[in-house]
């Protein structure tokens, strides 16, 4: 038996606090196509059932697009299970679309949760059975549920919630998964959602727990292989493996520049190191440029991201290189610049500022000096 599990798809994302209009529009598209891609890898490799951990949309006014495209998942491969458990942002009206698109109940392969457990027995064409239970996650049934969990030790058991992993709970925790109140009660394997980050732990002797992560990086806070966790099941065995499926990658990227010059010198290490990473030109990167540089040294991140902008789908720079203070350097210079930085190592002397905010008042007073900078 094979079993696919994945959560937090969040279709429908906005996705305007690291996009423009156009990449936004394109990128919402490809959560909802990376979905699909999902369903059609399971037809592709012998998957019967398809457990969604939670947060399959991000806003609770539904496109019609995102709507009927899990609609028409569901209704044109009876041959898949989908488990389907709703997390904190997933609404009821979708199940209620879901009726009315097809006037009539929802069909016999699309499985809910409700607040309390509920187990579904489940059967592979090969005679493998696995039991899958699960239960949405409040504030208000927190405790029921951990209490209320009775497993058949003797099954292959599945279990899946929606919320925050925490070892114990506290007093004001909603939406939270104490890992600790589900060891050692016959879970074979804990699928989770909520947590963006794949992650596959080991729960107890017996069973694992994991996050699948979202499917697709939506911003620079998600970084890294984005997919899903599948499932092979034999003989009340489960072997978990993460399949990474996103259409893009995204990196958050540290680039010493401290033997570079000038931008253009900046960009040159920044390609090296995209090299080096495994960077595609169809992925997102976030650019750190790092290490100590001369006084008089500036790089534009505006200009150094237009132009690896043309090569790659997105790339933000952020400049945090420090200042190579040489006083020395300075010491006989008679011009404004040297005076300028005989008073700030005065101001260091003095114990009136640091030596890191030394650096960053010379680089700037520098370049203004040298008209590189304008006073705004």
């Amino acid at each position: 038996m094979k079993l696919i599990h994945t959560a937090d798809c969040h279709l429908d994302s906005k996705l305007s606090r690291h996009f423009d209009e156009a990449k936004a529009a394109e990128r919402k598209n490809e959560l909802l196509s990376t979905f699909q891609n999902i369903v059609h890898y399971a037809v592709s490799n012998d998957v019967e059932a398809i457990l969604i951990a939670g947060d399959l949309f991000d806003v609770r006014t539904i496109s019609a697009t995102a709507r009927d495209a899990v609609i028409s998942a569901v209704l044109n491969n009876p041959g898949i299970t989908f488990f389907y458990l709703r997390g904190n942002h997933d609404a009821g009206a979708f199940l209620q679309n879901f009726r009315d698109r097809i006037h009539a109940d929802l069909p016999g392969n699309l499985k809910l949760f409700e607040e309390n457990w509920t187990s579904y027995p489940f059967v592979s064409k090969d005679g493998t059975e696995v039991i899958i239970t699960g239960a949405e996650v409040n504030r208000d049934n927190n405790t029921m549920l951990e209490a209320s969990l009775a497993l058949d030790q003797a099954k292959c058991n599945i279990v899946m919630l929606h919320g925050q992993e925490v070892e114990t709970k506290g007093k004001t925790d909603a939406e939270i998964i104490p890992i600790r109140a589900y060891r050692n009660r016959g879970i074979d394997y804990l699928a989770l959602g909520h947590i963006h980050q794949p992650k596959i732990a080991q729960l107890d002797a017996r069973g694992q727990y994991s996050y699948s992560g979202c499917p697709e990086g939506r911003g620079f806070d998600e970084i890294g292989p984005r997919g899903f966790n599948l499932l092979k099941i034999e003989d009340g065995r489960i072997d978990v493996s993460f399949v990474p499926f996103a259409q893009r990658i995204i990196y958050d990227i540290r680039v010493d520049v401290s033997d570079a010059l000038t931008s253009d010198d900046a960009v040159k290490a920044i390609r090296s190191a995209f090299v080096n990473e495994g960077v595609l030109n169809k992925d997102l990167v976030k650019v750190r440029l790092d290490g100590e540089t001369e006084m008089d040294v500036h790089f534009d991140t505006g200009y150094i991201a237009h132009l690896l902008n043309d090569e790659y789908y997105l790339v933000r720079v952020k400049d945090e290189t420090r200042t190579k203070i040489d006083y020395n350097r300075f010491a006989a210079d008679m011009s404004l610049k040297g005076e300028y930085v005989r008073m700030v190592k005065g101001a260091v002397d003095a114990g009136e500022v640091t030596e890191s905010e030394a650096a960053s008042m010379i680089a700037l007073g520098v370049r203004l000096l040298s008209g590189e900078e304008k006073l705004s």
